[in-house]
């Protein structure tokens, strides 16, 4: 018997895996392409607002390394930006804290202004010697939504408070929402 009228049913079972196929990848490009607009939009941000140049230690405007997905329902999102400093030793937190503020200040209100639940950010630095035989060294701070909203909307919350904010919350010290998820200085997570 035949499934497509005079179409054999192995044929027709071909036709409809293949329409599967042909559904799923554009449903996987339209992804892509959203997933590519706000990565765009970012970096665009952090180009304008954090130049390279005379005065600063950034080796490259802060590039986003990857924005991931998490499991949850509805999904939330992780950015991953990279800071590469050209600094030949650990940078003291005082630097690190100002580049995390000015990170902050240049993408959140992006991420807001799209909706985006945000579980946290995950900002990356790296610095050190860095060659074909020796790697520099990567750092990470995350940094709870709760914290980056407060960088955004008070002009009294900077550097200094942020760094006793994360660092409370990485002691299991606050009581802020979502402050299991700060992270002060450890070492950089492997993508997927």
């Amino acid at each position: 018997m035949a499934v497509f009228g005079d179409v054999p049913p192995v044929l027709g079972g071909i036709v409809v895996a293949i329409a599967v196929v042909v559904g799923v990848k554009l449903v996987q490009r339209v992804r892509t392409r959203g997933q590519r607009s706000r990565v765009d939009a970012l970096e665009a941000r952090l180009a304008d607002l954090m130049p390279t140049g005379r005065g600063t230690h950034l080796e490259s405007p802060p590039q986003v390394r990857a924005v991931e997905t998490t499991d949850d329902e509805p999904p939330a999102i992780i950015p991953v930006i990279r800071i590469d400093l050209e600094t030949a030793d650990r940078p003291g937190m005082e630097l690190v804290f100002g580049y995390v503020v000015d990170v902050l200040e240049a993408i959140q209100p992006i991420l807001e202004e799209r909706d985006e639940r945000v579980e946290r950010y995950d900002l990356e630095f790296t610095f050190g010697p860095g060659g074909l035989l020796v790697d520099g060294e990567c750092r990470r701070v995350s940094v709870p939504p709760a914290f980056a909203q407060r960088v955004a909307t008070e002009e009294e919350y900077r550097a200094f408070e942020l760094h006793r904010d994360v660092k409370a919350a990485s002691e299991d010290e606050s009581d802020e929402p979502n402050a299991k998820r700060a992270t002060l200085w450890g070492p950089c997570r492997e993508l997927a």
